[in-house]
């Protein structure tokens, strides 16, 4: 049996683009593994995400009480004061941080309720097999006529029919932080940066406090055990801390944020969605955002068989990775008092410099992008 299509990676992307398509009439094989319960950094959902929930009919999910708005972002970027962002300038309405374990598995339940067949397994093998795809999953070999690539920055499938690009070495190590009675905090979100790199703190729905700290891979890092004394060397982060006597309640966690893209995000039989297409550096807070909208657009070009959709839709992650890069060093700009730094110094570089032009276009060995 050959499935017309398959969304491998799971994630925001893997569960829009699985319900989307089960929506469009088209319910996809999706292989994921079940991450079930663990908790995962990046919380911060702009308020352009509820248009792409209410697409999707999933915007109530937002109302879900492991959830919060957020009202007040404050951050100390450029100098030493703090300054604040008041969701109140949204017309969408205001932010929302959230339990992301949760919101996934919420998604999840929705895709596999409208019909979405679910492998909980990884894919270990991807070859193409008389004109169709053959995907080891276990001890299984499926079938598949197009591939929905959703394995984030590792790209399964993208990486090794398109070309990929990096404009840094971005990483980031996290932990929460918690104190015995759980009684209310402040709800705020905080960003500082510091002369190798740059700190965000933001208080959950529960009352924990996830806090995380950014620099580059190859830039001396702290050591795990090291994470939490050198968080309260900070001003305003150790501040908040301190103040609400919280400690650090879980393992510091390295994971890969970096700024990477592959071009074009598209080709025969197949299309990479959400960070397996574009890959943003957390501080944009793009990165769920773009998941949602890449999975609703491939998934509704796919559904329709429109080629022309499909390549406007590798039109629109081009020219969005050019405008971010763009953002990105204008935002970064904005801090100057550690320029002579390594981690500032490579920011201050032009995207000019980054080298090959970002394509859109699909290949000349993959002309089609549906099969």
């Amino acid at each position: 049996m050959i499935h017309p299509v398959a969304v491998i990676g799971g994630g925001i992307s893997g569960a829009a683009a699985a319900l989307r398509l089960a929506q469009g009439g088209r319910a996809p094989l999706w292989i994921a593994p079940d991450l079930q319960g663990a908790f995962k950094p990046g919380e911060h959902l702009g308020p352009a995400a509820t248009p792409l929930l209410k697409t999707l009919g999933s915007d109530a999910m937002l109302r879900a009480e492991v959830h919060r708005h957020a009202h007040s972002t404050y951050s100390a970027w450029g100098s030493d004061v703090l300054l604040e962002r008041n969701a109140i300038v949204h017309l969408e309405g205001p932010p929302t941080v959230l339990d992301r374990a949760a919101f996934e598995q919420a998604l999840t339940e929705a895709a596999v309720l409208a019909g979405a067949e679910r492998i909980s397994q990884p894919v270990s093998k991807v070859q193409v097999c008389d004109e169709h795809w053959r995907l080891q999953v276990g001890s299984q070999s499926l079938d598949a006529g197009f591939l929905i690539d959703a394995t984030g920055r590792k790209a399964l499938i993208g990486s090794k029919y398109a070309t990929r690009f990096q404009a840094d070495k971005l990483c980031c190590q996290y932990a929460l932080f918690d104190r015995p009675d759980r009684s209310p905090l402040r709800p705020v979100t905080l960003i500082e940066s510091v002369p190798n790199g740059w700190w965000y703190l933001s208080v959950l729905a529960d009352q924990r406090v996830v806090v995380n700290f950014y620099t580059d891979a190859d830039l001396p890092g702290f050591d795990p055990a090291e994470f939490e004394a050198h968080v309260f060397q900070t001003n305003a982060i150790a501040a908040f801390l301190s103040d609400n006597a919280l400690h650090i309640a879980t393992p510091a966690t390295r994971l890969t944020t970096n700024s990477s893209w592959i071009a074009p995000a598209i080709g025969a039989g197949w299309a990479a969605i959400g960070d397996a297409s574009a890959a943003f550096d957390p501080l944009s807070s793009h990165g769920m955002t773009t998941a949602l909208w890449s999975a609703i657009e491939v998934s509704d070009a796919y559904v329709a068989q429109d080629r022309k959709r499909m390549q406007a839709y590798a039109d629109s992650v081009s020219k969005g990775v050019h405008d971010y890069l763009r953002a990105r060093e204008r935002v970064y700009a904005q801090e100057a008092r550690w320029c002579e730094s390594p981690f500032w110094a490579r920011r201050l570089k032009s995207i000019d410099d980054l080298g090959p032009p970002i394509a859109s276009q699909a290949s000349e060995r993959d002309p089609e992008c549906l099969t």
